[in-house]
């Protein structure tokens, strides 16, 4: 959750789970326990030689549950590399598309064949929407029991505008998050830029169509090298915008509206309104909500940023008239070949990604300050920065920060009544969660979220120095980049692809 600040700066995050004891959760508190028993059992018989030897073991296992190593519990990562190395072992991570192999048949086409977490994703075309009776492609998480629309936005960006444009966009995002708070339905709100070279197709479409072919000679041959030139250093920006609403919560009006697949679109549609609206408060000149065909193809840049320039150009030869097929089946979304992914980068194709989970700042921050992120070091490489929202429920939020403010006054009073400092930190957190609580009285809410980040780059080249590099920037920006060793798979999927899957449920590991 943000909270603002006089000079318009935002702070307040706080995290998940607090440690109860010594900073310690009841799982951690309780294996150390068990791994202490057997030597307090030892002393408590005056069993000094067996508690000598058992003194090694437990300090062992008590590290291992204690210690945290790159924001995992050292037990947590031997549980991972066991269960990574047996997945190459049997080859389970390995993947070929059935449409590469020659294994689809015609009416497989129609189905997603995605890997990893994604096998189990379905995509449908909804109902006809809004004034132009468009149908839109209502994305089916059963593993997460989420319905979702994407809605490929164009917007002017952040980086002329004042600090006043910067704030109403901030006071804008949280009116949409709070507004969806209040509807008690949507589960899931992802936003992800992706920041990838410019294919030319589009400018070489408008120079087909405005330079005159009685041009010089000359002048000809140097506006075709200014061409060269420009295209291969410009870049684009793509932004998606996920909407998921959650089964649990609209089971009773999909039923009502018809049940199966279209009564849940037609739920999920009435909240699509509402988000488009507060987009355009964000000065949104474009929101489109995709259908079947582009999301697929979305999904298939995502994996080979390759394919952009051809399925651009293919749209470019459709708006002047001429018949060609724009969109990408569903079978071939995915990519055509995915070797066992590496402990620290994801091959797809031709091209190699390195994902980050983003940690969010103890510093107070500002609106733009991750817009540096996204400017590549070099052309040819992409960069992906993708942020997912669950807005909390008004009353399940006033009973956390209830609970967070029994929490922070119960601590402070305990250490002034010992003689203990109250640390500027638990001071900063007392603060933040007072301010908590006015913002609730003020009509927003409680927010998770969980940022990932991802820099692409063909896979002959040195992935690890743009890694490096983004990196770099990260820090600059006042932001950390967590590498997600061991789940490199995963992560591309919750930073390069806009499928509102990134934030695991709060029960989830």
């Amino acid at each position: 959750m943000s909270m603002p600040s006089a000079d318009r700066s935002y702070s307040g995050w706080r995290r998940e789970r607090f440690g109860w004891f010594l900073g310690l959760t009841g799982p951690q508190l309780t294996c150390c326990v068990l791994a202490l028993l057997p030597l307090l059992v030892a002393v408590g018989s005056s069993r000094w030689l067996l508690a000598l030897e058992l003194a090694p073991f437990s300090a062992v296992l008590v590290v291992l549950f204690v210690v945290p190593v790159r924001g995992r519990p050292a037990a947590r990562w031997v549980a991972d590399v066991c269960l990574y190395t047996w997945g190459r072992a049997m080859g389970w991570s390995r993947w070929r598309s059935a449409a590469a192999t020659g294994t689809a048949q015609a009416d497989d086409l129609g189905r997603p064949d995605l890997p990893g977490i994604l096998a189990g994703l379905r995509m449908y075309d909804g109902p006809p929407f809004g004034s132009t009776m468009q149908r839109v492609c209502v994305l089916h998480d059963p593993r997460a029991g989420r319905w979702s629309a994407i809605a490929r936005v164009s917007h002017p960006g952040i980086g002329a505008a004042d600090d006043t444009i910067r704030a109403r966009y901030a006071d804008q995002l949280g009116a949409l998050l709070a507004s969806a708070a209040r509807g008690e339905q949507i589960s899931r709100v992802s936003v992800l830029v992706r920041t990838v070279p410019d294919d030319g197709a589009e400018r070489a479409a408008w120079l087909a169509d405005n330079v005159s072919p009685l041009a010089p000679r000359l002048v000809q041959e140097i506006t075709a090298q200014l061409e060269r030139v420009v295209t291969a250093a410009a870049v684009r920006h793509e932004v998606y915008v996920t909407v998921g609403v959650d089964e649990n919560r609209i089971r009773r009006q999909a039923e009502q509206a018809g049940g199966r697949v279209e009564g849940r679109a037609r739920v999920l549609y009435r909240h699509l309104q509402e988000m488009e609206t507060h987009l355009r408060g964000l000065d949104a000149s474009s929101v489109s909500w995709l259908h079947t065909e582009e999301v697929a193809a979305v999904i298939r840049t995502g994996y080979n940023p390759g394919e952009a320039a051809a399925i651009e150009r293919a749209r470019q030869e459709w708006l002047r008239g001429t018949p060609t097929l724009t969109g990408v089946p569903l079978a071939a979304a995915g990519p055509v070949n995915a070797p066992p992914p590496a402990a620290r980068s994801y091959v797809h194709d031709a091209f190699t990604t390195v994902s980050y989970a983003l940690l969010l700042p103890d510093l107070p921050t500002h609106v733009g300050a991750l817009a540096q992120m996204l400017a590549p070091s070099a052309p040819g490489e992409r960069r992906t920065l993708a942020l997912h929202y669950q807005p909390a429920e008004p009353a399940k939020a006033s009973r956390q920060v209830e609970r967070d403010l029994w929490s922070a006054e119960m601590s402070a009073d305990v250490r002034q009544r010992r003689g203990f400092r109250v640390s500027r930190s638990q001071q900063r957190r007392q603060a933040e969660v007072a301010g908590h609580e006015n913002q609730l009285a003020a009509g927003h809410t409680m927010v998770r979220v969980a940022g990932a980040a991802a820099v692409t780059v063909p896979s002959t080249w040195p992935v690890d120095d743009h890694a490096a590099s983004f990196e770099a920037t990260a820090r600059s920006s006042h932001f950390r980049l967590l590498r997600l060793d061991l789940a490199q798979d995963t992560g591309f999927v919750a930073a390069v692809l806009p499928l509102g899957i990134g934030l695991p449920e709060r029960n989830a590991h």
